[in-house]
């Protein structure tokens, strides 16, 4: 019996004999309409196995190409060496040999591939096509143009202990994931926003026109001398004393030894200087409501608020990965919770407009992102000029419309909820996120590692771009 490669030359060598034989037309007919039939058979069993050929091919392109970037990134020597065995691997055993191969290799990351493989026919070659070439490309990159990056840290007392320790960790381990991008060092940048309820700017500041007074102000207290001692009963009165931080309750022992005179004492009032410690409030309303605008200018001010405490002061966008995880693995924790400004300095650093102008152009060709982590709800609002408020109300709305505006400018924002229970800030959160990849809701330490180790891997992704 003839296989279908067998009867198609059978047919194809005796058409002509086919056409005299007048003695069997009905037989010539059939044989004659079988030579188009089996010349289609024959074009798509050589199509389907081009075809197939094409899909090994462009499947060892992805590969080798993804492998190639990955080498880049790990500074690895002659990554086109490792496309081009990642590709031969693949066809190691083909009858069509190996594919030709056209590799590029730029010190970004970016590395493309190319490649040509002759395949061979086994029933267009009767008809005078031997061969059918295919082609392929990939290309494969991680995260393309530059990066700019704000971390927003919650520092406050519910952050204190293994939280803290455990926050700082995967921070810094963030740091390094961006940094460790090909060519870093021209195109990542990374900022730091410590916060509590306020920002601290840094002192480094005083006097900037975009500052309200930095100036030391005046203030008078009292210094007690006593001709007689006061006196104490040698027996402990036993309390204990309760309150909250950071929306949190909290107990403790505050026994005491009760005073049994008073002594002879007087006072003498002092005048001192109270300074700056770097802390900044918020512009009074309509002017700003601490979430529509990334430029400060000396028309617009923002309060230096002086004799405040606040969180350490914020890391401007720098290149110097090993100063900016110092400045992480420093931080301790303290103080209420006002998410808003945190979020406003995030967008603050990454912005190309003052007071600080470190950003790039809001374009296609910066990535900019804010990265908030935060374990609480808002327990503080703006009362302009400070937050010594507690209105949540206002806080939440505020936090998000600082979120929208922070997103219409184009800025990616992915948060972490850690151990966050309050539902309406994780509804905030999860809305503030760009996209639903982009909220984390980290239940535990590990978790939390996770959720920025997630954030690194998303911001740095090698993908194939072609």
């Amino acid at each position: 019996m003839l296989d279908a490669r067998s009867l198609f030359r059978f047919l194809w060598s005796n058409k002509t004999s086919f056409t005299r034989d007048r003695r069997g037309s009905t037989a010539t007919l059939f044989a004659l309409s079988l030579i188009p039939i089996m010349g289609a058979v024959g074009y798509a069993v050589d199509y389907s196995a081009a075809s197939r050929e094409k899909s090994i091919l462009q499947e060892a392109l992805d590969s080798g190409a993804l492998a190639g970037a990955q080498a880049v990134a790990n500074n690895q020597a002659n990554p086109s060496a490792i496309v081009t065995k990642f590709v031969n691997a693949a066809f190691a055993h083909s009858p069509n040999g190996l594919p030709t191969l056209t590799i590029s290799v730029l010190s970004t990351g970016t590395v493309t591939v190319g490649a040509t493989l002759t395949v061979k026919n086994n029933f267009m070659k009767m008809v005078g096509h031997p061969t059918t070439k295919v082609v392929a490309n990939s290309q494969a990159s991680y995260s393309s143009g530059k990066l700019e990056v704000a971390i927003v840290f919650d520092t406050t007392g519910s952050m204190a202990g293994a939280k803290m320790t455990t926050a700082q960790s995967a921070a810094s381990g963030l740091v390094d994931t961006l940094f460790a991008l090909p060519n870093a060092a021209a195109t990542v940048k990374v900022a730091l926003v410590p916060f509590t309820y306020y920002v601290n700017v840094g002192t480094t500041y005083a006097g900037a026109s975009w500052l309200t007074s930095t100036a030391s102000q005046s203030a008078t207290g009292y210094t007690t001398t006593c001709s007689t001692q006061p006196t104490y009963s040698s027996v402990l009165t036993h309390a204990t004393c309760s309150g909250t931080s950071d929306g949190v309750p909290y107990s403790y022992d505050c026994s005491y030894y009760a005073q049994t005179s008073p002594g002879v004492c007087s006072s003498t009032p002092v005048t001192y200087q109270i300074p700056w410690y770097g802390c900044v409030g918020s512009r009074n309303l309509p002017a700003d409501d601490n979430a529509t605008s990334d430029s400060v200018t000396s028309l617009n001010p923002v309060p230096a608020l002086i004799g405040y405490g606040c969180s350490a002061p914020i890391q401007r966008l720098t290149t110097d990965s090993v100063s900016l995880k110092a400045q992480i693995n420093a931080l301790s924790a303290n103080d209420e919770t006002y998410i808003a400004p945190g979020l406003l300095w995030g967008w603050r650093v990454l912005s190309p407009n003052p007071p600080f102008a470190d950003g790039a152009a809001y374009s296609a060709l910066t990535n900019k992102a804010i990265v908030l982590m935060t374990d609480g709800a808002n327990t503080h609002s703006a009362a302009y000029p400070d937050h010594s408020a507690a209105n949540v109300t206002d806080a939440n709305k505020i936090t998000q419309d600082t979120c929208t505006n922070i997103q219409k400018a184009g800025i990616r924002i992915y948060t972490i909820a850690f151990q966050v229970t309050d539902p309406t800030i994780k509804g905030i959160l999860q809305n503030c996120a760009t996209s639903v990849s982009y909220y984390y809701d980290a239940t535990t330490l590990a978790a939390l590692q996770a959720a920025f180790t997630s954030v690194g891997s998303q911001m740095t992704a090698l993908r194939l771009t072609k």
